[in-house]
């Protein structure tokens, strides 16, 4: 899954899932200890400031949930496809892709209940956290290892529920650019674009119903995959319109820096402290709008992303050397934090509990799960990422031959 190869202007992007991928473990990590607890552990007040503005943008999975699909959407829109066999084979070849890295880690994951253990039962009674208890508690079967795998479902990896909606969501992309092929090609532009121009006006209307007549509640997630597109679209106007690669003002990358940074401040407390208060006192009736939702972090991830997209400045940041060293294992982080967590955080908890204050056992499993992360990402890339590339491009070079 993860690529060393990508062209310089998309090494930023990668960066940017890295760090949606850091979210997304802390997150789940203060899940465990904190935010997802029914009875709050005795937190020192200095730590508990983690969780409120402006640090509470921290712990916003959604945030960078959100963000990853856009841009898994948006990277998929790249790809040419020029005929029905090239199609099919391309969509097979992504089963692949995404099932492959599935089975690789269900199986390191369905080894490691089986030989360390997932400590969740116990540790969500001392935790007083029953979502923990959601996760590793029961023994698993090999049917249920193979299962997981071709269906791309979280049973033993919790956090991987949502790669099948990216999966669906790249496959109907490229449908829909072998379609745009068949309208742009062989024609005049002027005989193709009333048709291109339905195509598109069709698969909108169609993303507007998926997403609000959702067929099942985390299907939306699909849409924001399918929404990468739309950012595509768009990049490649304001490119075209606004900016070049080779001139760019510097009050461009103004204007781009501030629209990547008005989603941070929002989310990071801009408009639960300051917009929803304001619009409460002056214009209660539109506080139903104002209010923090789903709504609004996908608003904020789909300007962060396009923000960066055409700033420079923020683009040089994310492309600095310690960046492109840690931006490759992005995938593993993903793949690896949530087990890394139920097993070794977990096990450090039951050690320590009630043997130090919860304060000290929360920060030095934090340091220790963290460095854990940080070793065992590059670690899996190197090791098992490479193993799973060598076998992808096995199928993958066996089906080209078909």
């Amino acid at each position: 899954m993860s690529q060393n190869t990508k062209p310089k202007r998309l090494l930023y992007l990668d960066s940017l899932k890295y760090i949606f991928c850091l979210i997304i473990f802390w997150t789940h990590f203060t899940g465990v200890f904190w935010t997802m607890c029914e009875v709050k552990p005795d937190l020192r007040p200095e730590l508990q400031m983690l969780f409120l503005p402006p640090l509470s943008i921290l712990v916003d999975s959604n945030l960078a949930l959100y963000g990853f699909c856009i841009i898994s959407g948006y990277l998929a829109s790249f790809k040419k496809i020029s005929s029905l066999k090239e199609l099919l084979l391309q969509l097979v070849g992504r089963y692949i892709r995404f099932v492959v890295p599935f089975f690789f880690i269900n199986t390191i994951t369905f080894l490691m209940y089986y030989t360390l253990g997932f400590p969740t039962l116990i540790s969500s009674e001392l935790l007083h956290n029953s979502w923990v208890s959601t996760f590793y508690n029961h023994p698993y079967g090999i049917n249920e290892l193979i299962m997981a795998s071709l269906t791309m479902d979280g049973t033993l990896n919790g956090p991987l529920w949502m790669m099948k909606y990216i999966f669906g969501g790249t496959c109907l992309i490229y449908v829909y650019n072998y379609i745009r092929h068949l309208c742009t090609s062989g024609n005049s532009s002027k005989e193709t674009s009333p048709v291109l121009f339905f195509v598109n006006a069709f698969a909108l209307i169609l993303m507007a119903i998926s997403f609000v007549f959702s067929p099942e509640p985390n299907f939306f997630h699909l849409v924001l995959v399918l929404m990468g597109t739309v950012m595509m679209y768009l990049d490649k106007l304001i490119k075209r319109k606004f900016r070049s690669e080779e001139n760019v003002s510097p009050v461009c990358d103004l204007i781009f820096l501030v629209v990547a940074l008005i989603p941070v401040i929002l989310d990071a407390g801009g408009l639960v402290n300051y917009i929803s208060p304001y619009v409460h006192r002056n214009y209660p009736d539109l506080l139903p709008y104002f209010t923090w939702n789903m709504y609004w972090v996908i608003g904020f991830s789909f300007f962060l992303i396009m923000g960066i997209m055409n700033c420079r400045f923020l683009q040089k940041i994310l492309e600095l050397g310690v960046m492109k060293r840690l931006a490759p294992t992005n995938f593993s982080v993903y793949l690896i934090h949530f087990p890394l967590i139920c097993c070794l955080s977990l096990k450090l908890y039951i050690l320590m509990v009630n043997r130090i204050s919860y304060t000290k056992e929360f920060i030095i499993i934090a340091v220790i799960t963290f460095i854990g992360l940080f070793i065992a990402a590059p670690v899996y890339e190197l090791t098992i990422g490479k193993l799973q590339n060598r076998v992808i491009g096995f199928f993958v070079r066996a089906l080209n031959r078909l």
